[in-house]
């Protein structure tokens, strides 16, 4: 563990404690224990260096001892402090996540058997020119989804249209990357919505990984009328799903 490996965990310190609040609230709310509902409801899994949870899958090995010291601390603060120290810890993702291919920023699926790729989009690109989508940068990300465009053709044939689920397609900088009929095919996500990714809780935070205070605020804002069912819902900008033909992708970027 380094100073930087320090410093990060205490910059994440917001975003810690915004979603152990969340994670609490739900406890609160469904009598689950701590460690359930911070695994389900949160990404702190993937946060802290335990990878990526999906459906059906057991949480990766040191998941219970974390939860059940989480559980063991019954004051947010004790709790937080406990989750830097972990996140400090924490080796640095590797990317691509499994089962995906890496452009850049972004990164894809095989298609499932509906012809469908799901689109992902990861920061890895954030410097003293800003963040990933920052407008000096536009070329490069569509530059990045044309050689993604290009290997779904080419190892994928079958594959007939791509498919994004995410809260970024609520921003013009974003949505600015992508073929014109991609874009204007977004309509609010329907539930029940995973929260253990980054398509919701990715919001919270800039490209430098500091909170943003009005995002916090408006969810926190939200939890006393959480609905347990619903929980996605407390979430200030939804979660958006889009779609296009490889067509358009392919006339968008002249390929």
């Amino acid at each position: 563990m380094t100073d930087a490996d320090v410093a990060r965990a205490q910059r994440l310190g917001p975003y810690l404690e915004v979603q152990l609040l969340f994670a609490r609230r739900m406890t609160a709310l469904t009598g689950a224990p701590l460690g359930e509902t911070a695994l389900r409801f949160t990404n702190l899994h993937r946060r802290l260096g335990f990878g990526v949870n999906r459906p059906g899958e057991p949480p990766a090995a040191g998941w219970s001892d974390y939860a059940r010291a989480l559980e063991a601390e019954a004051d947010l603060a004790a709790q937080l402090a406990l989750s830097e120290v972990r996140c400090a810890a924490s080796p640095p993702e590797q990317l691509p996540l499994p089962g995906q291919t890496q452009f850049g920023c972004f990164a894809c699926e095989a298609p499932g058997e509906d012809g469908a790729v799901r689109l992902h989009f990861n920061n890895v690109d954030t410097d003293e020119h800003g963040g990933p989508l920052a407008r000096g940068k536009i070329e490069r990300r569509r530059a990045e989804l044309a050689a993604l465009v290009e290997h779904v053709r080419a190892a994928h044939p079958e594959a007939s249209v791509i498919r994004g689920r995410s809260w970024l397609y609520n921003l013009e900088s974003y949505r600015r990357l992508f073929p014109v009929d991609y874009a204007a095919s977004r309509v609010v996500a329907p539930g029940p919505l995973r929260l253990n990714g980054t398509s919701s809780w990715g919001q919270l935070i800039d490209s430098r990984e500091h909170i943003r205070p009005d995002v916090r605020d408006a969810l926190v804002g939200n939890l006393d009328s959480l609905d347990p069912a619903a929980p996605w819902l407390a979430f200030p900008l939804r979660v958006l799903a889009t779609e296009a033909s490889i067509g358009a992708f392919v006339a968008a970027y002249g390929l």
